[in-house]
Parts: structure tokens; sequence; C-alpha cells
């Protein structure tokens, strides 16, 4: 019986080893006790069925079959207790925070200051780096000492001292806490095994199958195994077209550098190894197989591309070569949906991009088909942790509009409250108070609600639009949700209130149940249900339990702790079954990643993100050591994962009967160069003047979500709405709108349409403007009493202080300019009040005229006038605050800015007071208020000084807008989209973009070209 076995690609391989182990059972008239150890735990499911396959259905008894990765006591066996006698390990929360804490401490040690959260990261990357050594048997303090030496730079030197930790300070506590590290464990249970089987001369048959692994704990497992009577190593497809010498000459970054290094440490060859190849043989064509193993020859090899360059066919293997990931991932949807029409055939997607494989799976999602993935989902993305997390992000940054909105809106956010009502309580809050306001609190957005109330309840309630209707009608609902909210966290509020880990997470887990309690269910059932919930329960009380020797932090410090200690957690989870028609796995499509997808077997193979840096990996030599240390340490390049990834592209194409690779020409919006095997691979085909067929899938993308039929471009809209719906009443800022895009009038007035202002969207100007607005009116309402620059800036300071929508950063901004704007105002104003000649102001009024036209037409103009000033001589002057552009003179004289000449006609008419009626028009005044530079600066509108010049311009412009009235009452006149396109330029400046509505009246599709119709 020959130990060393070799299953060539063409052959399924679990399924030979499942045949032959049960041949040779029933050669020996029974199933007596063996054992079948693989690489992972995914083929230990693979394997079991492949036995259930090969028996056909029927019940039979299975070896033994454990994956060395996750070997335990019970998955091993020994003549005694006596031979195990082991400290438990160590628990891996309970590792980092030790870690952690030693960290914090060494770097106030060294002067230097760290982050809770990046503490924990730096010690997991500390405790990765003692893994890789133990696995390898290096015994970091000797190799240390000889890498860093005096020829590198200082930095090192200090990292060395740094490393301490793990090379002194964590062996002493383990030793006195009696206790080990996981990966020195397994690697005693290993050598125990190994010493157990050496002593006893195990009978038993014991198999190892798909090894491809040379670390020096594995080859000793290894060699003992094989030493056993009935031990057997079995390993898939060797090459046999190179030399002995090229064999053991090859890089590490080739496919088979593993195995080799494997087989020169055990003392084997290749000739040593006996042939299985003619059980579960599979339709592959052997050109296919010499083709792949051609092209990933090391470059001294490569002259061997110029012998028998025949043209060559690669049967059943394709390519596609999407333009993005997004055009990648609908392809592999589409060909595994278009595969799964042929019956009994199993589909894989094979890809190391996590991204790329959920966006397959939301594709498949079209179809109702839910891959079976075994990569599982990372824990920090399920539900109950976003949960957690928006918590702390909205308690550590103060409540934030967004912050806040993100966890009210989590489906589990109810605060008692049954889930769809709290949803929309949120949306009236988000509408009318978050997407209005910029500061953060919850008192000071508690406060800004009941400010908000308040203003409502003015105004007369026959009158309010529906939604303002709805809102005050839920709004001490409102008041109590904020209320309620505010209660269950009030543990975790306070920035520098400081708690142990444990105790933040204890306070975290209650504000958390609390908050996701409704009136169905408590929060507890919720938040920890199903296979994700247990998981995240089971994390958090290893943080309580195993975290006490972290000192206590601030609430900030905590949530960077808790964020990166969810790093490399993964759990399988039910989540994609929910809320679907189907509730099971496909179970014919499967997404694997490289390790999982090694040894197993399907028809069709799809490998996806074939691009440098995705498959083959980019090369990090870690956090802690440089490539030369590295080399003098024994510990080996990084550069060998390239060679392990090559394997795994090489045993799929070899060993799957259909094969379709996929290297996408851009990710993330930027250029990737192709996967260094797909580029040689299109060269070798060239050289033998072949090709690599292109799968159609990329042609049936661009039919996928298109319309039947060519597009039809879109006209101007040209809306005619009944006159009874046509408004009867327009301010004078939206006269200016009517004139520039009647189309705004309509979508605004006739369909009550409004804009959303943007969450924490820059309102920072319209809220200066409000300010200068508000302090300017107070100022000249005391104009008459004492006036002094001290007292003009104190009245325009006490309005910002009072506004409680302003970041900090604002009001100090602020303050500056408001005082240049003080300074300014009281210059202007020092002469006139020296000549005792005071006017008398009409500040921030509010005017309305009603217009009885022709034909019986009824209309209403409004207005309110910033600053309207009755002289003494019996003039009125009309001025305008201008905190942002100041219109040109040239614009308001030709009409697209109508609002002061409309004010002045307005109060030449009496309509803002019966005083003003009838007195002439002397000046339209700007007052441009910046408060930079230029403090301020005074505009008058040009060559209107002379006497009646400003009446005339203003009744001119009454006339126009009566002429627009009775255009707009005609039921045939249409409110077209900038009807005016030679001002086109003037569009520009004076409405940004077009205006708010520019996508409803879908401008770009009609009016860029054609100038607009």
């Amino acid at each position: 019986m020959s130990k060393y076995i070799t299953i060539p690609f063409n052959a399924v391989f679990l399924d030979t080893i499942a045949q032959k182990w049960m041949e040779e059972m029933h050669s020996q008239g029974g199933y007596p006790c063996g054992m079948v150890i693989v690489p992972n735990q995914r083929t230990v499911k693979a394997l079991i069925n492949s036995f259930i396959k090969v028996n056909k259905g029927k019940p039979l008894l299975l070896p033994k079959i454990i994956s060395i990765g996750t070997i335990d006591e019970a998955g091993l066996s020994f003549n005694s207790k006596e031979e195990l006698i082991l400290f438990p390990a160590v628990h891996p929360v309970k590792r980092l925070s030790i870690l952690t804490s030693l960290i914090i401490q060494m770097n106030h040690e060294l002067g230097n200051q760290i982050q809770a959260g990046e503490a924990w990261n730096l010690a997991k990357s500390l405790a990765d780096l003692m893994d890789e050594a133990e696995w390898i048997g290096c015994d970091l303090k000797t190799a240390l000492s000889k890498a860093v030496e005096d020829e590198y730079a200082q930095h090192w030197q200090n990292i060395l001292k740094f490393l301490s930790i793990i090379t002194e300070i964590w062996p002493q506590w383990l030793q006195d806490n009696q206790l080990m590290n996981p990966v020195e464990r397994v690697i005693a249970l290993l050598k125990a095994q190994a010493k157990s089987w050496r002593n006893s001369g195990c009978q038993d048959p014991v198999w190892v199958v798909g090894f491809a692994d040379a670390r020096p704990v594995i080859v000793e497992f290894l060699s003992t195994v094989v030493q056993l009577p009935r031990g057997r190593l079995i390993v898939s497809g060797l090459q046999e077209d190179l030399s002995e010498e090229s064999w053991n000459a090859l890089p590490i970054t080739h496919p088979y550098a593993e195995l080799v290094k494997m087989f020169s440490a055990l003392g084997i060859k290749r000739s040593d190894f006996q042939y299985w190849d003619h059980i579960c043989v599979q339709p592959i064509c052997k050109e296919r197989i010499s083709a792949f193993q051609q092209i990933l020859l090391p470059a001294d090899r490569l002259e061997s591309w110029l012998i028998n360059r025949r043209p060559v066919h690669l049967d059943q293997c394709f390519l596609i070569e999407p333009l993005n990931q997004q055009q990648e991932a609908i392809a592999i949807a589409l060909m595994i949906r278009d595969a799964l029409e042929i019956p009994q055939k199993r589909i894989a997607l094979v890809t190391p991009d996590r991204n790329l494989a959920m966006r397959v799976s939301l594709e498949l999602g079209r179809w109702g088909v839910i891959a079976d993935d075994s990569a599982g989902e990372p824990l920090y993305k399920t539900a109950g942790t976003v949960f957690l997390n928006l918590i702390l992000q909205a308690c550590v940054e103060d409540f934030t509009p967004l912050s806040l909105l993100s966890l009210l809106k989590h489906p589990f956010a109810c605060c008692g409250l049954p889930a769809s009502l709290c949803r929309d309580y949120s949306r009236l809050l988000e509408i009318f108070i978050l997407r209005q306001f910029a500061a953060s609190g919850l008192s000071v957005i508690q406060a800004a609600l009941k400010r908000k109330i308040e203003e409502i309840k003015l105004l007369d309630k026959d009158t309010l639009r529906t939604d303002i209707a709805y809102f005050f009608s839920n709004s001490s609902e409102l008041v109590s949700l904020l209320d309620r909210l505010k209660q269950n966290v009030q543990t975790l509020l306070g920035k520098t209130t400081k708690y142990t880990v444990g105790e933040w997470v204890t306070y975290l887990a209650r504000a958390a149940e609390q908050l996701a309690s409704n009136q169905e269910q408590n929060g507890e059932d919720i938040l920890w249900k199903a296979e994700e919930g247990n998981a995240l329960a089971e994390h958090l009380r290893d943080l309580i339990v195993e975290t006490e020797y972290i000192k206590v932090v601030t609430l900030s410090e905590f949530a960077s702790i808790f964020r990166a200690s969810f790093q490399g957690l993964i759990v399988h989870t039910r989540r994609a079954l929910q809320g679907r028609e189907v509730r099971q796995l496909h179970p014919r499509v499967y997404i694997w990643g490289l390790l999982e997808a090694r040894l197993q077997n399907v028809d069709m193979v799809i490998l996806g993100g074939l691009s440098e840096g995705v498959w083959p990996p980019s090369i990090d030599s870690g956090s802690w050591l440089s490539r030369p240390m590295r080399e003098k340490m024994g510990m080996g390049l990084p550069d060998i994962e390239i060679g392990r990834t090559a394997y795994a592209f090489m045993a799929l194409c070899c060993s799957i009967p259909e094969v379709i690779l996929s290297s996408p020409l851009r990710q993330e919006n930027a250029p990737v160069v192709q996967s260094r095997w797909i580029v040689r691979l299109k060269a070798w085909l060239k050289g033998r003047k072949s090709v690599i067929q292109q799968h159609p899938a990329l042609l049936w993308t661009k039919y996928l979500d298109q319309p039947d039929g060519s597009p039809t471009p879109m006209e101007c809209p040209s809306p005619k709405p009944l006159p009874a719906l046509r408004p009867k009443s327009i301010s004078i800022t939206d006269v200016e709108r009517w004139i520039k895009d009647p189309y705004e009038i309509y979508a605004k007035k006739i369909l009550n349409l409004r804009k959303i202002v943007g969450l924490e969207e820059d309102r920072s100007t319209s809220i200066f403007g409000l300010i200068v607005h508000e302090g300017l009116k107070n100022v000249y309402e005391n104009y008459s009493k004492q006036w002094t620059l001290s007292g003009i800036e104190q009245t325009l300071l006490d309005v910002l202080d009072k506004r409680q929508d302003i970041l900090i950063s604002y009001k100090k901004w602020w303050h500056a300019r408001l005082l240049k704007i003080a300074h300014w105002v009281y210059q202007q104003e020092k002469s006139r009040r020296n000549s005792r000649m005071l006017p008398q102001f009409y500040l921030e009024k509010e005017g309305h005229h009603y217009f009885q036209l022709t034909a019986g037409i009824d209309f209403t103009l409004r207005g309110i006038a910033d600053r309207i000033q009755l002289n003494t001589d019996g003039t009125v002057e009309i001025y305008d605050y201008k905190t942002g552009v100041t219109p040109a003179c040239i614009n308001v004289k030709n009409g697209l800015f109508p609002q002061l000449p409309l004010e002045a006609a307005m109060a030449y008419y009496g309509g803002f007071d019966k005083s003003l009626a009838e007195h002439e028009i002397s000046k339209f005044t700007y007052w441009e208020l910046k408060g930079g530079i230029e403090e301020g600066k005074e505009i008058h509108i040009d060559n209107i000084q002379k006497e009646g010049d400003a009446t005339n311009l203003s009744e001119r412009y009454w006339q126009v807008l009566q002429k627009l009235i009775i255009a707009y009452c005609d039921q045939e006149q249409p409110y077209l989209s900038r009807p005016r396109p030679h001002l086109i330029k003037e569009y520009v400046q004076t409405l940004p973009v077009f205006g708010d509505y520019k996508h409803l009246a879908r401008f770009l599709e009609w009016g860029l070209g054609t100038g607009g119709s």
C-alpha cells in the first residue's frame, strides 16, 4: 500500500477520497474506526456530502473527519489522559484587552499618546504576530534581537523595545496565570497526538487530505501520520512536465511552491506518489490543464512557451472583462441564472473580494436566488451591532441631526412605540426640525421643537398646510419621543465621565434594550434573537467579563474600543432569507472564498475579481517587521501568499468542467491592472494564434434594465392647470421666479411641492442673513433714542447669541463680522443724526395690495420690505439688505430683479401703510453687508436719481406685473420652464443651477443644446 497518493485535476478530489475509503473498508470486511484530517471546516462538510453521494444516500458509519484549524481534545484520540496535560487557552478578548492595556502603558513610558481604539487594533496586530511566529516555530525574543541590529534606523530600535510586550511581559503573564496562547495550544495538541501515535503504533487508518502547508508543526504532524501502518498523505494535481531541478527551484510565488517546500521537509519526491486517476473522472480536456500549468511557470522557464506553438482551444473556458464592479456583478448573476436552467447543474462564484460577493448576492435577488455564502457575514454589519454603534455615535457626537436621525430610523428603534409610529414621528422630526437645523445636542433640538410648536400656535389653524397641520397634531408625541430617548440614554451622556469597558457595555446594552422595546416585544427579544443576536450577546458578555485589565475610559474611548473589538468576527446567519418568499438557500448556488474553494467541486465556477491587489492580493510585510527583518528571523516573506492564491486559481481552472474568468477594468472608479495570470494567459494564447472565448454575459447586461424600444426625448413641459387651481396671491420675492421660471411657480404653488433641505446642509449664508436682518430691525427701532456704536454692536450680538442652530465655530466667526457691520452702519447714519434730519422708518414691514383687474380677476401681491424710509422732505427710499450677492443695477432696470421697484410701487399705492401712499420714490438702495475685508457698501440703482425716475420705474414694473397676472389667469397660458433662453447668462447668475425644480422640469433633457423652446 502506497503512503503517498495524488489525484489528478480531472478527477473529483473528495469523491475519489470517499470512494477509495469505502472500497478499502469493504475489502477489510467492515468499517473500523479511522480518521480523515482536512485543511479547513468547509472541506469537512464537503467530504461528508461526498460520502453520502458515493453511498447513494444510504446510511453509513463515517470516519472521524476533523479540520486541523479547529482541532481540540474532542477531535483527537489519546490512549490515556496523562498524555494530554495542557493549560487552557487564554480567551481571545482577554488577550486583546491585556495587550491593549500594556500598549497604552508602554506608550506613556515612551512619552507618546495613543487612543484606546488604536491600542486595541495594535493589540490585534501583536496577537497576529505571535500566532504567526508560533506556527512557524520562531522564538520571537531570540529572533528579534538578531534581526534588529545597529544598521537599522533608530525607530526600529524603538519598535524592538515596544515588542518586549510580547517577548517578555506577555509570556510571563501567561506563565503566572497558567494559560497558553490559542495557537500554542493547538500546536501542543498536534504534537501530543503525534507522540501518542508514535508510542502506540495506531492501527486505524489515518488519512491527511489536501494539504499544501510547509509550516514546521504541520510537516511534523504529517510525517508522523505517514509513518503509521495505515497512514496516508493525499494531495491534488502534481505537475509532471517539470524536471526535478526546476521543481525544487520554484519561487515562492509559484502555485506549487508551498507543496515543494512541504515535500522537501518530508523527504519525499513526486516519483514516490501513486496516482488514483481512474475514479470519479470528469470531462476536462488535458489541453486546458496543461495550458494553465504552462502560463504559471516561473520567469526563467518561459522559454518552454516556444515549444509546440500549435493553436489551442481551451474547451469550456471563458473570459469576461466588465467595465466596473457593478457590471461584473450583474454579468456574474446573469451567468448563474442562465446556468440554473440546466437541471442538477451546480455553480460557484469564487472570489476574495467580499464587496463583489455582496453585489452578486443582491443581483441574484432579482430572481429569488439566495446563494449559499460560505464566508458568512461580519458581525459588525448585523442589525444589532449597527444599532449599538448608532447609539454610541449619537451620544459621542452629542446628537447631531444626522446621528439622531440615523438612530431613530434604524428598524430596531421604537422607544416604547410601535415601530411604524416611531418611524412616522422620525420623519416629522426630520422634515420640520432636523433638516432646518445644524447645531447638536438633545436639549437644543428639544428647544427647537418647542419653539416650532409655539410658532405654529400663532398661525390660523384653518389655513395651515396639510403637512404642517399633521405635524402640529402630533407635536405632543414628538416631545414625548425625545424625552423618552433622552431618558433611555442618560447613562451614556457626559463626555468626561469614565467607567470600565464592562460598565460601558452594560449601560449600552441596557439603553439598546429600552430603545428597542415596543408595545408588543421587549427589547431583549428583538436584539438577541437568531444567530446574529446570539453572537452579539456572546461578544458583549466577553467584553464585560474579559476586559477588567483596561482602566476606566471615557465614552469616546470606549466607542473606539467597541468598534475595534468586532474586527475579524464572523457570524453565519439566515438574514438573507428574511422578508423573501423563498425561505431557503438555493441548493445549487455557492459563493466561496479562496480557502473554502480548495478541494471543492461543482459543474461551473466563476472566478471573480481577477485584478492585481485583489487576486493576487497586495503584499504587506506587516505592521512590525520589514522584509529584511523577516528573512533574518526565518519567518518567510509575505509573497508566499501570492503562491497560495495562485494555487487556488490553477486548481479551480484545472479541476472544474466549465470555468469563467472575470477581470474588471475599473474598481472604485479607478483603472486597475488585470491579474498577472490573465495577462500571461492572453500572451500565451497569442503566441499560438489563439484567443480565449468571450462569454456573452456582458452583452446580456446591456439589455437587462433597458426599456423596449428607443428612448423618446422629453419635450419642454407646458402645464396648463385650470384657472381655479392657479394662485390668487404671490409674494414679491416669487414674482422674480414667475418671470424667470414660471414652471417653478407651478410646482411650488399649484403642486405644493417643497424642496427638502439637505440634512446638516450648510445653511450658514441664509442664517447669517436672518441675523443681520433681525439685528438691524432692532437697531433702527431704537434709532430715535441714544445712537452709539457699542449699542449697535450689542444689539446685533444679542440676536446672534439667541440663535441655537449655529455651530460654535460659526458663532466666533460671525461675531467679528457683525462688529464690522455695526461699525459701518454707525458711520452711515452718523452724518444724518448730526443734521438732526431724522426720517421715519418702516422696518421689516409686511404689506399687501389687492388687484381688481378686468374680467373679474382678483389677485393679491404680498411682500416684506427690509426698510422703508420716509424722509423729512416727503420722499420715500426703499432699502434692501444683502449679505450675499447683490444684483447688478442693469439687471434691476431690465426686469430680472423686480423686488425693489415692486416694493416701491406697493408703498406708493399704500400697500405697506396708508401714510406712504402717493409719496414720491426717490431712491432704490442696496446695503451690501458682508462684514469681510470691506465692512459694507451702499449701492444705488444708477440713472434713476432724477426727479420722478424711481417712481416711473416702479410704475413700469407695476404695469408689467398686472399684465403677467392677467396672462396667467388664462387657462391657455402654460407655465413654461425658462421661457426666455436669451437670458441664460442672467439665469446662471440669478438662479443657481436653474433653481430647485429643474429636475422636475427635466431641463437637462430638452434644454441643453437647443437653448429651450
